[in-house]
């Protein structure tokens, strides 16, 4: 997993963190498809896949900006405190951009969560932040 620091300019009212870590996404069908995240807030997630992942999560193909959203949940561990906690959320897809030949970024947003996993989500943040702060200390 990696982390960085959200830039100074950020203008987003949560600030995004760089990770890397494996995402679960449940369709409607019920096919379970797993991808790797590219960075994580508190509103929503980024997702980095190939072409063929990317036409099952929006087979309507790329769009800055989804005409209808589509949901899905997606389940994901985060490492909080050395012990790894499920997040269950529900999201729509706000966007998909193409990276490169056969790499898509995937733009999500929180729109509810289960089982009250928005505190999981809210302490793996708070984790990170702390040590962000503390390493800008030091």
């Amino acid at each position: 997993m990696t982390l960085d620091r959200p830039g100074l300019s950020e203008r987003r009212q949560s600030p995004r963190y760089e990770i890397d870590l494996l995402v679960d996404i449940v369709l409607d069908k019920g096919d379970v498809l797993t991808v790797n995240t590219r960075n994580i807030s508190s509103t929503g997630l980024q997702l980095i896949c190939d072409s063929w992942m990317a036409d099952q999560v929006e087979p309507r193909g790329i769009q800055n900006h989804a005409i209808t959203h589509l949901q899905f949940k997606v389940i994901m561990e985060l490492p909080i405190a050395g012990n790894a906690e499920k997040l269950y959320a529900n999201c729509r897809v706000m966007s998909v951009q193409r990276l490169s030949q056969n790499e898509y970024m995937l733009n999500l947003v929180f729109i509810g969560f289960e089982n009250d996993t928005e505190n999981t989500l809210d302490k793996f943040l708070d984790q990170y932040h702390q040590k962000i702060v503390i390493k800008s200390i030091a």
